[in-house]
């Protein structure tokens, strides 16, 4: 992105950016504009896109009136019409950077998997080269490997929802007393490992198995643009919609790796 242009501290929105889903500049994005680029980029169900996008509008978009707009009447205009041609209309538009701001009821949270534990967009390239790291040398699990989650593949490399449970749970656990995660940005932190997970992982798989290969992670992750081949015909964009009960499943499962710890 250009100096000045306006980023999230999700790698997902800035990829949409970076490639021109939406406003480039990463300001003043309408609601339906986001709604229809992550439905449409990431393959995600109505449901699940709509309240991804509620939330992170009610959380950190700007509700306004815009003043009506001044246009010449026509024979055909009902007088609903010429109605409410003369009204201010609503607008509900985000900036990306205002998903950077901290507080008890924001999206922005602490033990990000690749954001240092202070407001900003940037990944932090030692976090980034943590988890590429992690997923060329994995080593088993110090957790309890008997839940009925996905740990082996077929891929030597690359990164399991096991594996990002574990990274989750080491991450929130590496925070000092005063900084634990509330029930808000704690659902936030499951829901972004688990959401990655179903939206960025092999598909060529069993639906249970599945892994994030290391060029994905450093593309997605490092670079913040879609993996290359996402168009193509088996390509990384997910092949079977990705549903609202999907991704809660997927978050909780990684959520099962920080209450055994």
């Amino acid at each position: 992105p250009k100096p000045g242009f306006s980023r999230s501290p999700c790698p997902a929105l800035n990829a949409l950016a970076n490639h021109g889903y939406i406003p480039r500049n990463g300001t003043n994005i309408s609601f339906w504009t986001l709604f229809g680029a992550i439905r449409h980029v990431y393959n995600l169900s109505f449901p699940l896109a709509m309240l991804l996008t509620t939330v992170g509008y009610i959380t950190s978009g700007t509700l306004s009136l815009l003043p009506a707009k001044q246009s010449e009447l026509s024979h055909n205009d009902t007088l609903l019409t010429i109605i409410t041609r003369f009204l201010p209309h609503p607008s509900w538009t985000l900036n990306l950077a205002s998903l950077c701001i901290t507080g008890p009821y924001s999206i922005a949270h602490d033990a990000s998997l690749v954001h240092k534990d202070v407001p900003g967009s940037m990944a932090d390239p030692a976090l980034v080269a943590q988890l590429l790291t992690l997923a060329h040398h994995k080593q088993s699990s110090p957790y309890n490997t008997s839940l009925s989650i996905p740990i082996k593949s077929k891929y030597r490399d690359g990164l399991t929802l096991c594996d990002l449970g574990c990274l989750h749970a080491e991450r929130e656990d590496a925070l000092p007393p005063t900084h634990k995660l509330n029930k808000l940005h704690e659902q936030v932190a499951l829901g972004e490992c688990g959401l990655a997970w179903c939206v960025m992982r092999t598909h060529d798989e069993d639906p249970e198995q599945g892994t994030i290969p290391v060029r994905v992670l450093e593309q997605w992750f490092g670079e913040e643009r879609l993996p290359d081949g996402w168009w193509d015909v088996g390509g990384g964009r997910p092949v079977r919609e990705v549903g609202l009960r999907e991704a809660a499943k997927r978050a909780a499962e990684v959520g099962l790796f920080k209450d055994q710890n």
